[in-house]
């Protein structure tokens, strides 16, 4: 009951009744904005909560309430979402184009692949060969528990490494980046263009395109705050091509989305998948494979 009560809660019918009510009863938004940033700032579970429009990835940090613990790189939230990930209906768009992809000794580059959570997800559904080199990147608080994490358990993923280092990107055959790339203060362009060989594949997914124009907004993962960045898609999508790269699938991920209070003409009602290739090869593979 509980559950069908919070779907209902969260639904955009019921967001959008919230909102008639609060422009014509200005009252009742006052208090409810104070309600929701109090419970906003107090906040210690994760909840996937948003709270604020800001131009810019400075400017919202500096809105972060002092003391607060900002973004991954701490011990306390390089460990709090776990080793493990459940299946959602975003991640099959992501299995069909890996099984697409993965050859004999593929190495994918996983962008901000946190604990390995992603390739422990995905591993069940996936042959592996032996030459397969699954590389993790991310902040050096989660990549130290990752290690540690993997050195006690005996890890017996052969395939699996961590790395602190965006050069490991170097000739990677898969760049892959779920849900990642909006935490960071960098463009996408900023980590490949530096490599002397880029990934020969981007695999992106969960990312939050607009139409309108980009913006930050703040998450309260629990035990932290952080900037999140909504890409304009033209710009996101124009930036990538500039590298060289052509969109191969774009698919949507309508179980994610961003729900912003008190903002509802920046509210992203689903994320957006896609897949890029170098040119001219991954037009030649696209024609064979799509």
């Amino acid at each position: 009951m509980g559950h069908i009560a919070k779907s209902i809660l969260l639904s955009p019918q019921c967001k959008a009744g919230v909102d008639w009510l609060e422009n014509h009863f200005p009252l009742l938004r006052k208090w409810h904005r104070f309600e929701y940033d109090q419970h906003f700032d107090r906040v210690n579970q994760w909840q996937r909560m948003f709270s604020g429009v800001y131009p810019s990835f400075e400017a919202a940090e500096r809105a972060i309430p002092a003391g607060k613990t900002i973004g991954f790189d701490h011990a306390e939230t390089a460990v709090f979402l776990g080793q493990k990930a459940r299946i959602l209906a975003s991640d099959y768009p992501v299995l069909f184009w890996l099984r697409q992809l993965i050859g004999p000794r593929t190495r994918i580059f996983d962008f901000g692949g946190y604990s390995g959570m992603t390739y422990r997800a995905y591993a069940p559904y996936l042959d592996f060969p032996d030459g397969l080199e699954w590389i993790v990147y991310d902040v050096p608080a989660v990549i130290a528990a990752a290690r540690k994490r993997q050195a006690e358990a005996g890890s017996t993923e052969k395939h699996l490494r961590f790395t602190g280092d965006t050069e490991d990107a170097d000739s990677a055959d898969i760049f892959l980046a779920s849900g990642s790339l909006h935490y960071c203060k960098r463009n996408l362009s900023d980590y490949i263009r530096p490599l002397k060989t880029p990934p020969r594949y981007l695999l992106l997914s969960k990312l939050p395109l607009t139409a309108g124009p980009p913006f930050v907004t703040l998450q309260n993962m629990g035990p932290a705050i952080a900037p999140y960045k909504i890409f304009n898609a033209d710009e996101f999508t124009e930036e990538i091509k500039s590298l060289g790269y052509s969109v191969l699938d774009s698919w949507s991920n309508p179980d994610v989305s961003c729900y912003i209070p008190f903002h509802p003409d920046h509210t992203v009602r689903e994320f957006t998948g896609m897949l890029l290739g170098l040119t001219p090869k991954a037009s030649e593979y696209a024609e064979k494979v799509v």
